[in-house]
């Protein structure tokens, strides 16, 4: 019986990973540049699949979920900045505003002011042909937005 149990939690955590790991659809990189006295954070960001085709505008949305889900490698300028959304309650949360947040005219663009063609590589590209973008994301303010919206809890409020 035991044996039986133990083979069936193996099979589920195998399959409970794996699907995680089909699921993630991430195929960009970021590198921090630098986290300003506002509290924007800069950084560079690349898509390994896009290479070239990688457009601007897919690297400021990529650039604020990097921010809200996954974080953004440190770098010369700065430490490793780790992501607003830290649990699978908040994350859960801004799935309900997720798809009006990123829409065409959605509230995302209101936190990056810029994405603009880095010429300098991160060397761990080397020679290939990509497109890298600097882009600036406003975190203090995309996280006061995540405040108003119920998504993450106020970090005045305590545990």
């Amino acid at each position: 019986m035991i044996k039986f149990t133990l083979k069936s939690l193996i099979i589920s955590l195998g399959v409970f990973f794996l699907s995680s790991f089909l699921k993630s659809k991430v195929t960009y990189q970021t590198e921090c540049i630098s986290i300003q006295s506002d509290g924007s954070v800069a950084f560079k960001i690349w898509d390994t699949k896009k290479g070239d085709k990688y457009t601007s505008e897919q690297a400021r949305k990529d650039a604020i979920h990097a921010v809200l889900f996954s974080s953004v490698s440190g770098g010369a300028g700065c430490t490793t900045q780790p992501p607003i959304l830290n649990t699978s309650e908040e994350q859960n949360n801004f799935k309900a505003i997720e798809k009006s947040f990123f829409a065409k005219n959605g509230k995302w663009a209101v936190y990056t002011r810029n994405s603009t063609t880095e010429t300098t590589l991160p060397t761990s590209l080397g020679e290939n042909n990509w497109k890298v973008y600097q882009v600036s994301v406003s975190k203090n303010e995309l996280r006061n937005f995540l405040e108003e919206q119920k998504v993450i809890k106020s970090l005045n409020q305590g545990f």
